[in-house]
């Protein structure tokens, strides 16, 4: 299969000249903007009931742990069956608890218990889509495209971060609740229809499954994950920032309340703000394509996303506060997407469930629990410090990786790109 690229376009240029790309982002584009939708009604509507950092940290935490416990062995099963059938399967029942929410939300009784019991379900279902939805790019868009492919994959994301909480303030503040958890309900049916006419590259080539058990293929995940040199090299330095960037997320309706005086529309401000700056970042990754992704570029952009948040948090201010909010979104995106894409490109098609899987994992470990810890602490403490306290750590980390930026580098030139699509 030949890639050509559209004039003008670069890395973009390559990725829309993939029809399957094309298919894949109209569900994309449809059903992150309800997926972020959702996840600020969520995070609302608990604040709403409890008005409680911890409540809040609580159902952020509800969302994430069966991520922590079910992503390796959810890596393995995608592994081991089709993941294109995979990721259908758990998009319609993302969209049967999406429409349960729905109704129940506007029928009146949803009341905490059985609201964080729907919360813990979309944390099961996300725990088995992820390792699917990982294998989607690799297994549809040819080698040249993929790599702009999934900088303008992450794009729709980043654009739905900035989107998502925009429509979701509005629909909130002049409808209810209800209406925005029916726009990822929504999302998820425009998704399925452009699943659905995707189609299989020729030249494709499914990976043999290994003759042993779920278990044995975990444990090999986890044994692949340490030993891999872009994964390992970068481990550490992608917790940290998990761990700050998911409570800045979790924690903005108490931020907005609390140290703004400002209510859903300050919530729907800040995050669309971010999601405009990652928006950005994001198009620019695509553009320029592989000679883009670097060591000083990750370290750069991590350095600058920490520096934003302490901006943030000590102005207090709200225009400043917008302003630094793109900047953390072009940040953490360049730094995000860069050790993505480093990371599918280097991983092989058979461990690529169980690796992206059990990474996902780890990573959903560090966002729980720096959300749960700012949260608890910010009873007793206030929001700023303990979110302070973890950036100050981030910044240590970053230290520590900036003294060994040529022995980073060394490693990520080391490892071989892989690809299922590659010609041979």
């Amino acid at each position: 299969m030949h890639i050509t690229e559209k004039s003008g376009l670069g890395g973009i240029g390559r990725a829309f000249s993939d029809v399957n790309f094309r298919w894949y982002s109209v569900g994309a584009i449809a059903t992150w903007i309800g997926y972020f939708a959702q996840l600020l009604a969520v995070s609302w509507y608990a604040w709403e009931l409890t008005e409680s950092t911890r409540w809040l940290a609580i159902v952020a935490l509800l969302d994430i742990l069966p991520n922590i416990v079910l992503m390796p062995l959810a890596g393995a099963v995608a592994d081991r069956f089709d993941k294109y059938r995979m990721m259908g399967l758990v998009s319609l029942l993302a969209l049967i608890q999406a429409i349960v929410l729905t109704v129940m939300a506007w029928q009146g009784v949803l009341t905490i218990v059985p609201f964080a019991l729907l919360v813990l379900l979309h944390g099961v279902i996300i725990s088995f889509m992820v390792p699917a939805m990982y294998g989607i790019l690799p297994r549809f868009v040819h080698r040249s495209a993929l790599t702009p492919a999934i900088a303008v994959s992450s794009a729709y994301a980043q654009l739905a971060v900035f989107i998502g909480p925009i429509v979701a303030g509005w629909v909130i503040a002049v409808y209810s609740v209800s209406v925005a958890f029916a726009l990822n309900a929504i999302g998820y049916v425009i998704y399925l229809v452009s699943w659905a006419l995707m189609k299989t590259p020729k030249e494709f080539v499914a990976p043999e499954k290994a003759p042993r058990s779920i278990m044995a293929d975990v444990v090999d995940g986890i044994h692949y994950l340490i030993n891999h040199k872009v994964i390992s090299s970068l481990l550490v330095l992608m917790l940290f920032g998990d761990a700050l960037g998911a409570a800045i997320f979790y924690m903005a309706p108490a931020f907005s309340e609390q140290i703004l005086s400002m209510g859903i529309s300050g919530v729907s401000v800040m995050l669309g703000a971010k999601g405009v700056g990652a928006t950005l970042a994001a198009i620019w990754l695509a553009y320029g394509g592989e000679q883009l992704v670097t060591a000083r570029r990750i370290l750069n952009g991590y350095l600058l996303f920490v520096c934003s948040v302490f901006a943030v948090f000590v102005s207090g201010h709200l225009i400043v506060a917008i302003a630094f909010f793109v900047v953390m979104g072009w940040a953490a995106e360049t730094y995000g997407t860069t050790v993505m894409s480093l990371v599918q490109l280097s991983v092989t098609e058979e461990q690529r469930g169980r690796v992206m899987g059990t990474l996902f994992m780890v990573a959903q470990l560090a966002s729980g629990v720096g959300t749960y810890l700012i949260g608890y602490f910010a009873v007793s403490h206030g929001l700023i410090a303990p979110t302070l306290s973890v950036a100050v750590a981030c910044l240590a980390v970053w230290a520590l990786y900036f003294f060994r930026r040529n022995q980073l580098q060394d490693n990520l030139d080391s490892t071989p790109k892989q690809s299922p699509n590659s010609d041979q």
